[in-house]
């Protein structure tokens, strides 16, 4: 969504009610059969990038730990050359852009199945683009006038201005509950799925009826990933959308969360049992998206609400790739950095492990710090998140909670090993070199830890 036209008014936390409301929806899902399990899958947001050009990355993509690509929204859009153009369609019978078109768009699936590589398509149902000529009669391509809201504002507190307002007070706003739009959305979605896609990324979802979400979507086979985007949700719509096609939703209640517990001052330790965030089986996780970093040397808006420190964003990424719940996305650039890439590996092999987060203080003399987290995968590895801006060093560390035996570890390519001391509990006997025991965790650096087979 353009962050220039997102009303700032940001609610992280859930009230009572919605918490009610998700345990109530998953408890329905688990009667009804749906048994949620943890998702291998890392996304990496290839945003604003030509098709030509993903598609040259997708090995490094692949060597990376990748699963999904998403890639920007296609169809016939905006002309301007700015990045928010692609979020303000034309024509959807039309897939043309800067990005490329639908020749290019089709030779990039192809080339990420031959990969074992997923296509997720950003999007943009919501809304139709205000420019010239079009917004001035509200006549598009398959659209007229008599296919859009009454012009209105969004009042996050008046539920049917949610759906029915303009994005921004300037955007025409698809009355989504008509017959004719539904089927030309359909046709856009079907017409991406003949190309090959897996699934979407669903811009502004909150912004469309979850009954009118569930007949555009009925044309997606149950097979095919969907996830939309939520920013603050007044009208249950954590509980509500779920349950179309299963659909996910991004956690910027845990954004939140990030950016207070790696900010100066924070406290990783909050971020072992986060208030305010979706169930894990629901959500897609992430430090930064293309709506919350700045733009032209400015942070407004969603940027000014979750922006925070580069390198504490590499951090949270290590912390949302080590544990369990939800489904991480990655930012462009970030999917090079190496903590990523050993975390993306770390999360697909480790995938069936239970997480457990430790207290540093079984591991060793001041672990128990709002600068370290020590997150377990089951007996078989565990990552290790330093936040400060010295290394962490002991001599002596204990393992209680890993199986005998060593350890690779990816970012630093070296090896743990963990044995019995004459006391009975398991401690760290060698750390790189044999000569070598303890622990040392380098200054704001994360670590990751596989069991060697």
């Amino acid at each position: 969504m353009n962050q220039d036209l997102i009303i700032t008014k940001i609610r992280s936390g859930l009230t009572n009610i919605q918490k009610i409301a998700i345990v109530l929806f998953i408890t329905l899902m688990i009667v009804m059969g749906y048994t949620p399990s943890a998702k291998a899958d890392v996304i990496y947001q290839a945003f604003d990038i030509p098709f030509q050009e993903i598609k040259n990355q997708l090995p490094q993509l692949k060597a990376n730990g990748f699963t999904y690509i998403q890639v920007s929204p296609p169809e016939k859009s905006n002309p301007d050359k700015a990045w928010w153009a692609r979020y303000q369609p034309v024509d959807f019978t039309v897939i043309e852009s800067r990005l490329g078109n639908e020749n290019d768009l089709k030779e990039l699936i192809n080339a990420a199945h031959e990969q074992g590589l997923k296509i997720l398509v950003d999007v943009v149902l919501n809304h139709m683009a205000n420019a010239s000529p079009y917004v001035e009669n509200l006549q598009y391509p398959r659209f007229s006038r008599a296919d859009f809201h009454p012009r209105g504002d969004i009042n996050d507190n008046n539920c049917p201005t949610v759906t029915n307002g303009w994005l921004g007070g300037d955007l025409p706003d698809l009355n989504t509950s008509s017959p004719y739009v539904q089927g030309e959305l359909r046709n856009y979605l079907t017409k991406l799925l003949d190309l090959g896609v897996d699934g979407f990324r669903v811009d502004a979802i909150k912004h469309i009826a979850v009954a009118d979400a569930r007949n555009i979507f009925e044309v997606v086979p149950s097979d095919k990933y969907i996830y939309g985007e939520i920013i603050g949700a007044t009208c249950n719509e954590y509980s509500t959308y779920p349950a179309i096609h299963n659909i996910d939703i991004t956690d910027y209640g845990l954004l939140g969360r990030l950016k207070t517990a790696f900010s100066l001052g924070g406290d990783l330790r909050s971020l072992i049992n986060p208030q305010g965030v979706l169930p894990g089986t629901i959500e897609v996780t992430f430090s930064k998206t293309h709506d919350t970093i700045p733009r032209n040397g400015r942070c407004e808006g969603l940027c000014q609400a979750y922006n925070f420190d580069s390198r504490d964003q590499i951090l949270a990424n290590a912390y949302l790739l080590a544990r369990q719940d939800g489904l991480p996305l990655i930012y462009l650039d970030d999917g090079n950095d190496p903590i990523v890439r050993a975390g993306a590996n770390f999360h697909e092999k480790l995938l069936t492990q239970r997480q457990n987060f430790r207290n540093g203080k079984e591991i060793a003399n001041g672990g128990n710090s709002p600068n370290l987290l020590f997150i377990e995968r089951g007996n078989q590895g565990i990552a290790m998140i330093n936040k400060a801006g010295e290394p962490f060093v002991q001599s002596v560390a204990r393992m209680p909670g890993l199986e005998e035996g060593c350890y690779q570890e990816s970012v630093f390519d070296f090896t743990m090993c963990v044995g019995r001391g004459r006391d009975g509990q398991k401690y760290v006997t060698q750390w790189g070199s044999p000569d070598k025991g303890g622990l040392e965790i380098p200054a704001r650096s994360a670590l990751f830890f596989v069991k060697k087979s």
